[in-house]
């Protein structure tokens, strides 16, 4: 009775909430884990959401031994503008996803407007998860490693996702991961380089020390270890050495993208000496043409 009482007074308090953030004329549903607020008339994107969650919710916690307490709220916003104007993020940027780690909260653009939310959610748990189960360790681990990881443990990886790896190791644009520790860049494209190279970072670190040292790197910050040792108390390096050596996977890896960028080069530049040859041919074909047109003028006039 009690429990009842008091989820009765949970879902009230976050409805409450929920319709100061705007307009938006709410609805909510309850699976077993998450409450879904849902715009009127999206019913069938709430049951969507519910399921994608409910699935990610087993994935995750099979995953990361952890589950987050009660009930985490959800929010499926119908528009960028809702979206936008409930969480500050800017309606041309790409951001289509925000979990509020200290209250454990996920707002989501369900527009569809740059993706799908079975791609959201996932991604947004993962924070989720990870933060309840570091607690007031969370602030530990930086950002990359926290936004690798979601990308990684949600299968967050797409064809550009991997084009722009592949274009920013080959440029020489992949940034350190100290200056990623605490804050993407503002650049929308260094932003998208900081998000495909934390994923890298992480999978590069499943694949060569075993998928066993992300949860065991989880265990060394849960029990509030800093950074630095917790990496090397799980892999046996140091940041630094760690990112030595995924720099040089890296340059090895995207060996041929940087023979591609050097080729396109050459071709390009042998495009422009051709149309400058071309071009000084009709220049020196225009001048032979006046020489003889200035001699017939001449043998005519004598």
């Amino acid at each position: 009775m009690r429990f009842t009482f008091l989820l009765g007074l949970t879902v009230l308090v976050l409805t409450v909430q929920a319709a100061c953030a705007g307009e938006i004329e709410w609805r909510v549903t309850r699976t077993r884990h998450f409450l879904i607020y849902y715009a009127a008339g999206a019913e069938s994107t709430a049951e969507r959401a519910g399921d994608v969650a409910e699935k990610w919710h087993a994935t995750l916690s099979r995953r990361l031994n952890c589950s987050p307490r009660g009930l985490t709220p959800i929010y499926l916003y119908p528009d960028r503008r809702s979206f936008s104007e409930a969480t500050g993020v800017e309606p041309g940027e790409r951001i289509v996803g925000i979990a509020h780690t200290r209250v454990l909260r996920v707002r989501v653009d369900a527009s569809g407007a740059f993706t799908d939310i079975a791609q959201v959610i996932p991604h947004e748990l993962v924070h989720v998860f990870i933060s309840q189960r570091l607690r007031w360790n969370s602030d530990r681990m930086p950002l990359w490693m926290h936004e690798g990881l979601a990308k990684y443990l949600a299968g967050d990886w797409t064809g550009p996702d991997a084009e722009l790896l592949a274009d920013a190791a080959a440029g020489g644009s992949i940034l350190s991961l100290d200056r990623i520790s605490r804050v993407f860049p503002a650049d929308e494209r260094k932003r998208s380089i900081a998000y495909v190279q934390s994923y890298s970072a992480v999978k590069y670190m499943a694949d060569e020390y075993s998928p066993a040292s992300i949860p065991d790197l989880l265990s060394e910050l849960e029990a509030g270890q800093p950074f630095k040792t917790a990496l090397f108390n799980s892999i046996g390096r140091a940041p630094k050495e760690f990112e030595e050596e995924w720099r040089q996977y890296l340059w090895e890896e995207y060996s041929w993208a940087r023979w591609a960028r050097f080729a396109s080069g050459l071709a390009w530049a042998a495009m422009g000496l051709l149309a400058i040859l071309a071009f000084r041919a009709r220049i020196l074909q225009k001048r032979r043409k006046a020489r003889e047109m200035e001699e017939l003028e001449q043998e005519y006039t004598e």
